[in-house]
C-alpha cells in the first residue's frame, strides 16, 4: 500500500488510510467533504462558515491592524474584502494580496455594485 503525506500545509506526518490526513489533522476530512466550490447561488450557509472559522478570524485580525483605514474613504476599516471573490477557493480566500481593508458603508456599496443591485431595499429579488 502507497503511504501519503498529511494534506495539511506544512504537516508532513503520514496520512491515515483511506483519508488525505494524519491522525492529528483527521478532523479536517469532514471539513474538506463539506467544502464545495460555490457558485453564485446557494452559497450561503457554507459561505459563512468560512468566515467564521478560527483562521480566518487571526487572519483578518492580523490584516487589518496591518492596515486599519479603508482603502477608499479613510474611516477605520472594520472588513478585509476579497479583491478578486474567492467563490469557495481556499487559496483566493486566504490570500492576503487579495484583500483591502473596507469599512462596513464602502464595503456594503462595493458589494451592491457586484451583485448588480440585486437586494435593493423591498426588492428581495421580485422580478421587474
Amino acid at each position: 500500500m502507497k503511504t501519503r503525506v498529511c494534506a495539511k500545509p506544512g504537516c508532513g506526518r503520514t496520512a491515515l488510510n483511506g483519508i488525505k490526513y494524519c491522525e492529528k489533522h483527521k478532523n479536517l476530512q469532514n471539513s474538506a467533504q463539506n467544502r464545495k466550490i460555490f457558485t453564485q447561488r446557494g452559497k450561503s450557509a457554507q459561505w459563512h462558515s468560512l468566515y467564521e472559522s478560527q483562521e480566518w478570524r487571526k487572519r483578518r485580525a492580523m490584516f487589518l491592524r496591518k492596515y486599519p483605514t479603508c482603502f477608499i474613504c479613510g474611516k477605520p476599516a472594520t472588513i478585509a474584502d476579497h479583491i478578486i471573490p474567492h467563490r469557495g477557493d481556499l487559496t483566493l480566500f486566504y490570500d492576503e494580496s487579495n484583500l483591502q481593508p473596507m469599512c462596513q458603508s464602502c464595503h456594503s456599496r462595493k458589494t451592491m455594485k457586484e451583485n448588480n443591485n440585486f437586494h435593493q431595499k423591498g426588492d428581495r429579488g421580485a422580478k421587474t
